[in-house]
C-alpha cells in the first residue's frame, strides 16, 4: 500500500485530470520498485455542505492524504524528494485552477497492512517478485 485519497467537491477534477494523477502516482511508486496492485488512488466528492474550507462551501481547496505501510520514507532527503514529486504530480493540474490544495503522509506500522489477509512479503525479495511479475497476491507460507 501507498494509498491516496483526494477529498473534493464534484467536478473538481475531470475524468481525464483523475486518471492522469492515478497514473503518475503509480508511476511514481513503480520507478521504486512497488507492485502496480499495491497502489491506490481514491476520489472523494463531497456535495453540498460535507465539505468546508475556512468555514465556506464550496471551498477552493482539495485535501489529500497519503498513506504508506509498505515503508517509511527513510530520511530527510527521502522525504523532501518524495514531497517535491507528488507536488510535480499536482502543481500542474491544481495551480491553473487556483486551487488551495492540502496534503499529509501518514506512515504506518507495515505489519498492520494486510493483501488477501496476508502480511506482503516485502521481507522476501523471492515471493515479492512473483507478485511484482504477476501482479497479484500469491498465497504463501508465512502467510
Amino acid at each position: 500500500m501507498p494509498r491516496w485519497t483526494f477529498e473534493t467537491t464534484p467536478g473538481t477534477f475531470t475524468r481525464e485530470e483523475k486518471h492522469t494523477i492515478a497514473r503518475k502516482v503509480t508511476d511514481l511508486y513503480t520507478a521504486r520498485g512497488v507492485p502496480r496492485f499495491f497502489i491506490n488512488v481514491f476520489f472523494h466528492e463531497n456535495g453540498e455542505d460535507n465539505f468546508f474550507s475556512g468555514g465556506k462551501y464550496p471551498p477552493n481547496a482539495v485535501f489529500f492524504h497519503i498513506d504508506h505501510a509498505m515503508s517509511k520514507l527513510p530520511d530527510e532527503e527521502a522525504r523532501k524528494e518524495f514531497i517535491a514529486e507528488a507536488n510535480a504530480i499536482m502543481k500542474p493540474i491544481m495551480d491553473p485552477k487556483g486551487m488551495k490544495w492540502e496534503s499529509n503522509i501518514y506512515e504506518h506500522p507495515r505489519y498492520n497492512w494486510r493483501i488477501n489477509g496476508m502480511i506482503p512479503p516485502v521481507e522476501h525479495p523471492e515471493i515479492m517478485k512473483e507478485w511484482t511479475e504477476k501482479d497479484m497476491p500469491i498465497a504463501y507460507e508465512d502467510a
